[in-house]
């Protein structure tokens, strides 16, 4: 350290450092102390007292917010004849809309934790959650640390104004499995001759009370109790006022009487006497040690400032070799010189790993099985410079599932087995869906596929070379790209029937569809409504039809895959009318297939259908090609670049973005991507020295074999040639 010290003179930053150091530790030093002494603590003497009182009032004014609130609500069960309707019940199952009906106000007041709807007549006690038997709700479900079962039911019965319980221990088993400490209040219910018809209980957390004195008097060291209109005492933040020496005038009372249901709020403060009486000797011995402290945090500031700005000169000379011209006297201005250059480094590099094409390839079969594309023309337009194409009419998905101990290498284990056993047909498939899962994508020539022999072969040879056990689920064959994600689906819903075929096998969806015993049905006349609605876009019409078709899956009881098609198919005809606005859920074959139960499904649509907004359906504004060929101008140098999010970009389907982009200049989107990334291409090679592999990622190829068939494509020689006549 030493030598640093010696070879070099302190720079510009240490200065500054040290200074500002200096000025942050003096400004709120001598602040404080200003206000310390001249000012708050003379205004805390007399405004102490008064603003005790206002807070107990505004505390109070809080109780009676929340006691008109839970009176609210048991008027509101009255009015909208939620009594009656309990009453008649005759099943729990009949209380399901009234639990519904008490968990939104339990949702919409945090105060509650919980409410109890206790009818006269009725065998069960309706909660939040819920539905009881009334002897096991009370002797069971909930129990009081004060109140035994049946005197908590006597209690209840003889009720004819609302009552407290004061916070205790009560084991409530709908909010856990140990006791809690809470408040329970009791209102009556009455019919509109004034009949008593029952009881609405709610449970309110003692730490909810607390917390209403705590934000209000933690700061004033005060003790609060809470007593209702009979002096008992419900809450307190200290210990029993009976214990509190208040004779001696150790402690000043202050106290506020609610004027609607007669509670009391009592503050005992420390006497002003007592806790101030050394105010001013403090006062002094605070003055000095802020002086003491100056001193020495001075010389502290001082010392380590030498001492942390070592390192600092160290960073600095190892910047300067990093990046030699971009040293300055400035020791951090060279320092980020030396990290701006590392950052455009590490950028590059990531650009290059984002920009594989392996995972670019990935994405697009990601989308493909997702069904985004309409055709497999927009696949292939979308996919032209990464060798993916489909040349064939038909589809099948099957997915293959690794059992016992997790494979490794995935993609080579694929690898191996392309390989080895040639498929007679073309297919890709993807491995980051699931562990131990790879999922094949078949395109095929001819509509009766020899994909069973194949898997079968599949599956003996990983048996046989790596002793891995391994189960297929198939989907059905498809003629369209759009119906790829059924077909995803389908074979994830035969993969689930291992769990009755057994591992090891091969499942075709048709042995699934076999399996079920009722008979199938499908919801088409309600889509047909539905679609009718989309185009007419009318709002009403549109949110009643998804309505039905929701209600056809509740009322029906379909089965999970049935009710993932019927999902999958309502999403897809939402979004075909959105302008490539994914306005649904999440439409993706991945997660509908993650989804284990059609209830689960159901639940997502009823949520979406809620938060639905026809507005979004109207037609989009006209798209300025100038503003396209900008975006591509901009974008088409990237690897990753696809027609595909252009489309999306400007709110349109890659159909109507091709056509519209055909239509306005007389070229294909794609067509005018190579000659955009040629021209970019033939100025590097006429103006650089930089090598080829180089020159085909700047312009938007993943390997040089690509840039230079299509550079030879368009221009008739190769990129070698073009450089060599250009020089």
């Amino acid at each position: 350290m030493k030598k640093i010290w010696k070879n070099h003179v302190l720079g510009k930053q240490y200065i500054r450092y040290l200074i500002s150091y200096v000025t942050v530790l003096l400004i709120p030093l001598v602040i404080l102390t200003f206000f310390y002494s001249s000012r708050f603590m003379k205004k805390f003497y007399g405004e102490i007292y008064e603003t005790v009182d206002l807070e107990l009032m505004q505390l109070g004014t809080q109780l009676e917010n929340e006691w008109s609130s839970m009176e609210n609500i048991v008027g509101q069960l009255t009015l909208t004849d939620t009594i009656r309707q309990v009453m008649a019940a005759d099943s729990a199952l009949d209380l399901a809309p009234t639990i519904t009906y008490l968990s939104g106000f339990c949702s919409a007041n945090p105060f509650i934790k919980d409410m109890a709807l206790v009818v006269e007549g009725q065998d069960y006690v309706v909660t939040s959650s819920s539905t009881c038997e009334k002897n096991y709700y009370f002797h069971h479900i909930v129990q009081l640390s004060r109140l035994s079962g049946e005197d908590f039911t006597g209690l209840l019965e003889g009720l004819v104004a609302p009552v407290c319980l004061p916070s205790q221990d009560i084991l409530h088993l709908g909010l856990g499995a140990a006791p809690e400490k809470m408040a329970l209040f009791s209102f009556p219910v009455f019919t509109d001759y004034q009949k008593r018809a029952g009881t609405v209980l709610f449970f309110v957390s003692d730490s909810s009370l607390k917390n209403l004195l705590n934000q209000k008097f933690q700061s004033y060291q005060a003790q609060i109790y809470i007593l209702d209109s009979g002096k008992t005492l419900i809450t307190a933040s200290g210990p029993d006022p009976n214990a509190l020496d208040t004779e001696s005038g150790q402690y000043i009372v202050r106290s506020y009487e609610s004027s609607k249901n007669h509670w009391s709020c009592l503050a005992f403060l420390p006497n002003r006497a007592a806790t101030f009486s050394q105010v001013s000797d403090i006062l002094r011995e605070f003055i000095l040690a802020i002086v003491i402290t100056i001193i020495l945090a001075g010389l502290a500031i001082t010392f380590l400032q030498k001492v942390n700005y070592a390192p600092v000169q160290q960073l600095r000379e190892k910047a300067r070799r990093i990046s030699p011209e971009g040293t300055s006297s400035d020791e951090l201005a060279t320092i980020n010189n030396a990290l701006d250059y590392l950052t455009l480094q590490n950028t590059s590099l990531t650009d290059r790993l984002k920009g594989s094409v392996t995972a670019v390839k990935d994405e697009r079969l990601y989308r493909l099985l997702s069904g985004s594309y309409n055709s497999r023309e927009d696949f292939n337009l979308d996919c032209c410079e990464l060798d993916l194409s489909l040349p064939y009419k038909y589809f099948s998905v099957s997915i293959m599932m690794i059992h016992g101990q997790a494979a490794t290498d995935l993609d080579g284990l694929v690898r191996e087995v392309r390989e080895r056993l040639p498929a007679p047909y073309l297919y890709y498939y993807l491995h980051n869906f699931h562990p131990n899962q790879v999922v094949f994508l078949a395109n095929l020539q001819e509509p009766a596929p020899p994909t069973d022999h194949y898997l079968k072969k599949i599956k003996e040879y990983l048996l046989k070379n790596h002793d891995l056990l391994v189960t297929i689920g198939t989907g059905s064959l498809t003629d369209t790209t759009e119906r790829i994600a059924q077909s995803y689906m389908e074979a994830s819903s035969a993969l689930d029937y291992r769990f009755v075929k057994g591992n090891g096998t091969l499942i075709r969806f048709q042995e699934v569809l076999g399996s079920t015993r009722t008979p199938l049905i499908y919801p088409h006349q309600e889509f047909e409504v539905l679609r009718n609605a989309l185009v007419s876009r009318s709002e009403q019409n549109i949110h009643a039809s998804i309505r039905n078709i929701i209600g056809f899956l509740e009322q029906n009881q379909v089965p999970l895959y049935l009710a993932r098609s019927v999902c999958l198919d309502l999403i897809h005809m939402v979004n075909q009318h959105c302008q490539g606005t994914h306005m649904g859920p999440s439409g993706s074959p991945l997660v509908l297939s993650g989804m284990e139960t059609a209830r689960e499904i159901i639940k997502m649509l009823r949520n979406w259908s809620d938060h639905f907004n026809v507005v979004t359906l109207l037609a989009p504004e006209k798209v300025n090609i100038d503003d396209v060929l900008a975006y591509i101008e901009a974008n088409c140098l990237r690897c990753d670049f696809s027609a595909y999010e252009t489309a999306e970009y400007f709110g349109m389907t890659l159909p109507a973005f091709s056509k519209f982009f055909k239509d306005t200049t007389g070229q294909n989107v794609m067509d005018h991507t190579i000659y955009l990334r040629i021209q970019r291409a033939k100025e590097l090679l006429s103006s650089t020295h930089l090598p080829l592999r180089d020159i085909s990622e700047q312009v938007g190829y993943y390997n040089v074999s690509s840039f230079t068939r299509r550079f030879k494509l368009n221009q008739g020689i190769t990129p070698s040639e073009y450089r060599r006549i250009s020089t």
